[in-house]
């Protein structure tokens, strides 16, 4: 049975911090597994022989059940509670990498034609973004239900920099263990980390805290109407607009790297992976060193990266050669790591702690709306278009992210939020 919170004996800072620990561990591992694709798959397709655009199908389906799906998670976590759809989303990330690792052999091996194999790389994501959703909003959730609104813009920061971690780690294992395993083997070996990762976060978080409703509608669409609540609404399109220009970069950086530079498919991995695991380590930095540094509110945040983005999208324009392609997306990786840390940070702060699981669904259902139409939009533009049209596209939308985060009232509301008293915390 759960025991009662006694405000007198409330759990030590130690206990708090090493469960942020496991979980930072799980989402590291999940961090992993989703950036590796971003390295895997153009040099996969490549050698498939199919065309760009369905790299990007393959996110955008991925992405679209993650969109629809993340609210309702963070809904139920605020009926059940954070642990279980943390458990329940490892494990669904666990079993879609598995199918996914068998697509791509059959596709390698000869087994089936490549579309087939594109398409049971797409239903493998679909898994994923359907189940293993889960995750990021419950996880998201505990960490706000355990921070004051002073501290929870930096405990989010460094939160989701996990994923920014497994970003640096994921394709950089993808350059050396794919050239010595294959991309199956090594994608089962990432299935075995996550699926270990949900046993312990099943065997070892703690969560003592009730569930914060008994109740709540699960229906998608009033879940997506609470998007529209003043007090979020702000948040929630700044986050679509900086996670569409974020998977621009990601999406077209393989190819637009082998096409400037005239790599085959195995060069082109090898330097993929050095680009992109040096854009996550920029978001690392952001995250956990210039962010706690600065104490800036959630408005500076959000600003200031998006102000970045566009500054490194029109670099990316006029880059001479490889170094400065790798300039460019550090530059914008950096500020997208200001940019999600402010976002996330200020939508949390702005509601009550009964509504911190949906906010968290809706906050994290923005990075689904960005891999619906920043893949398969930047790929197609890149195809139909030329390789700089998606970093114009980038540099566009970030430019007006930023006169939104600057000018709009709810957003420059959360910065006067956190300086009110603090409110207590919950047990773990």
């Amino acid at each position: 049975m759960t025991p009662p919170y006694d405000p007198s004996n409330p759990t030590s800072a130690r206990e708090r911090q090493q469960a942020f620990r496991l979980l930072f561990l799980c989402l590291m591992a999940t961090g992993i597994g989703n950036n590796m694709l971003f390295a895997i798959l153009p040099p996969l397709a490549r050698g498939l022989d199919v065309a760009e655009y369905w790299v990007g199908a393959i996110y955008t389906v991925s992405a679209t059940l993650f969109m629809m799906m993340t609210p309702i998670w963070g809904a139920l976590s605020d009926r059940r509670g954070r642990k279980p759809f943390i458990v329940f989303g490892l494990s669904a990330f666990a079993m879609s990498t598995l199918v996914f690792a068998a697509a791509a052999w059959a596709g390698e091996s000869g087994w089936v034609p490549p579309m087939a194999a594109i398409f049971a790389m797409a239903m493998a994501r679909t898994l994923f973004g359907g189940l293993g959703s889960a995750t990021n909003p419950a996880s998201q959730a505990y960490v706000a239900d355990r921070t004051t609104p002073e501290e929870r813009t930096e405990a989010l920061a460094g939160m989701t920099a996990a994923f920014g971690m497994g970003a640096i780690i994921g394709p950089a294992l993808a350059a050396t263990f794919v050239e010595w395993f294959g991309v199956a083997i090594f994608m089962v070996m990432i299935s075995v980390l996550v699926a270990a990762g949900a046993f312990a976060v099943w065997r070892f978080l703690p969560e003592q805290s009730a569930p914060k409703v008994q109740s709540r509608p699960l229906n998608p669409l009033k879940q997506f109407a609470f998007a529209a609540d003043p007090r979020l609404f702000p948040f929630v399109i700044y986050g679509g607009l900086i996670w569409i220009t974020q998977s621009l970069g990601l999406a077209t950086l393989s190819f637009f790297i082998m096409d400037s530079l005239g790599l085959d498919e195995t060069q082109g991995l090898q330097m993929s992976s050095i680009a992109l695991a040096t854009g996550a380590g920029a978001l690392i930095i952001a995250q956990l060193v210039v962010i706690p540094a600065l104490k800036a509110s959630p408005r500076v945040l959000m600003s200031s990266g998006a102000l970045l983005t566009t500054i490194g999208s029109l670099f990316m324009l006029i880059a001479p050669n490889y170094g400065g392609i790798v300039f460019g997306y550090l530059m914008t990786s950096f500020a997208f790591g200001l940019a999600r840390s402010g976002f996330v940070g200020g939508a949390s702060i702005s509601v009550s702690p009964e509504e911190q699981g949906r906010a968290a669904g809706l906050t994290t259902a923005t990075a689904g709306l960005g891999f619906i139409i920043g893949p398969i939009g930047g790929l197609l533009m890149y195809n139909q278009l030329g390789h700089f049209s998606p970093y114009f596209a980038a540099a566009a939308l970030a430019l007006i992210a930023a006169v939104l985060a600057w000018l709009h009232p709810g957003i420059a509301r959360a910065t006067a939020v956190v300086k009110l008293k603090p409110e207590p915390r919950a047990p773990l």
